[in-house]
């Protein structure tokens, strides 16, 4: 059978390529091993719900609730919420026409793959264009004692049937950070290790710190800039990172997040003329595009650039590219990561800013000092805007707090056209409380413009021999 697009794999980004593909009235069949089921981060959400941070709870609440909470517990919620998605999303791809096939993918040839179900049968399918949409999973590096109990991976820790006391997280990438605070809002006592010197490197740093402070109002301690030399099990079943200088560290259980590895193993891409990288992810361009035209990649199968795979745009961008359509230029890319408060970002960060040399100013609004913190997510929130001094257009767009990735869109859509923070100030968001910390924002940069005192210009001061004083400055006061 000859479809348009073929999507492999169960990745949710994928899925919605392929409802925009249906769109576009293109025939489009998903292929994914087993149960048609995506994860969509539910264990964030269900950590949320059931702690009771989401609906802002007081103190005592929410240590009523993690002394009741089990991990069967956030496992059912986490597969409630997964399961709802996926029966959504599976029901819009058959009314848009997306055939469903389970089954294991295996490429025969460069445009032609054969699906084995369950059942040993097997069914050849032809397409003019493949989308990667496999996921990855955890890396298991041979020198970590793995044992599914008190040394496991990322997947492996909601597995357990306690929630741990004390827990070590190997790894600083967003997914380490992730489950960090997750498990530290559930009251475990969290360290995170890694050898980088900052956490989210790509990331504007005055917003990172804020998320760092956040965490370790949970109660996550942070070993940065620390490599580490052995992770070991003790006799009283428990584990030890021994770093390098000597220090060890000692919990209960370690999480091993540090990188993953693409879930391409039994796609046979030689077939394709595909190659992957040593993770066993894809290298693809802006657009999603391997080096084989007519494959592409989408979500954490893609290696590089990795950043790309946090992309809140991802499948339409590739949606535009892969059939003929022209992609506007300047849609920027927007991010989101699942901290708890989520963080999410488009544009250019401060440092960017700094090194290009560009004229910049800041705007920052406290989602405390409006009606946003009240309504909807944490107090700490906050929004940056970061914008050229000159011409104001917006450059950037910042925001830690609930709902972030809905609020990135507005800033998104003010840079697409090139426009300037005075919109914020100007146009609209007056009234409305989850959009008003854009205006305060807005109005901190430009008054941080007007405040600013004015360097005069030099005047030429002459020196004659015998005069008193030598001035070589003007005088500024």
């Amino acid at each position: 059978m000859r479809y348009d697009l073929i999507v492999l794999g169960n990745d949710p980004k994928g899925w919605e390529a392929a409802l925009l593909a249906a769109k576009l009235h293109k025939r489009v069949a998903v292929v994914a091993p087993g149960e048609f089921v995506v994860s969509t981060n539910g264990i964030h959400e269900a950590a949320l719900m059931l702690t009771g941070i989401r609906h802002r709870a007081d103190s005592a609440e929410l240590v009523a609730r993690r002394s009741e909470l089990t991990l069967k517990q956030l496992r059912q919620r986490t597969q409630e919420i997964d399961s709802q998605a996926s029966a959504a999303l599976q029901t819009r791809l058959q009314e848009s026409g997306v055939d469903l096939v389970a089954g294991q993918a295996r490429f025969t040839g460069p445009h032609e793959v054969e699906v084995v179900d369950v059942s040993n049968a097997s069914r050849r399918l032809h397409s003019d264009k493949f989308l990667m949409a496999v996921g990855t999973r955890p890396l298991r590096p041979s020198w970590v004692p793995f044992d599914g109990e008190t040394i496991f991976d990322s997947e492996e820790v909601v597995l357990r049937d306690r929630i741990p006391k004390s827990m070590i997280v190997v790894g600083g990438d967003p997914l380490a950070l992730e489950q960090a605070m997750i498990f530290a809002v559930l009251g475990t006592r969290v360290a995170v290790v890694d050898a980088g010197a900052r956490l989210l490197e790509f990331c504007d740093h005055q917003v990172v710190d804020l998320v760092r402070q956040q965490a370790e109002r949970y109660g996550v301690q942070f070993r940065l800039g620390r490599s580490i030399n052995a992770i070991e099990k003790t006799l009283d079943n428990r584990a030890v990172v021994r770093l390098a200088g000597g220090k060890n560290l000692i919990a209960a259980c370690v999480s091993y997040a540090c990188g993953r590895r693409g879930r391409t193993d039994a796609l046979n891409l030689k077939a394709a003329g595909l190659m992957v990288d040593e993770q066993g992810r894809l290298w693809c361009n802006e657009h999603g595009q391997t080096w084989i035209e007519h494959i592409y990649g989408i979500g954490d199968v893609v290696g590089f650039p990795t950043f790309a795979s946090a992309s809140l745009d991802q499948a339409g961008r590739f949606a535009q590219h892969v059939f003929g359509q022209a992609a506007n230029a300047e849609t920027l890319a927007s991010f989101r990561f699942s901290t708890i408060p989520e963080l999410a970002m488009v544009g250019a960060t401060e440092e960017q800013l700094a090194h290009d040399l560009v004229a910049y100013e800041v705007g920052v609004s406290r989602f405390r000092d409006g009606s946003c913190g009240h309504i909807d997510g944490p107090a700490t929130g906050m929004l940056k805007l970061l914008f050229h001094r000159e011409s104001l257009q917006l450059l950037g767009v910042h925001c830690l707090g609930e709902s972030a990735s809905e609020l990135i869109r507005i800033g998104q859509t003010v840079m697409s056209f090139s426009g300037s923070i005075e919109a914020f100030r100007d146009e609209c968001f007056h009234d409305a409380a989850l959009t008003e910390c854009y205006r305060l924002a807005a109005e901190d940069g430009l008054r941080r413009l007007e405040e600013e005192p004015a360097i005069p210009e030099p005047s030429l001061r002459i020196w004659r021999p015998g005069s008193r004083r030598r001035r070589l400055v003007p005088n500024l006061t």
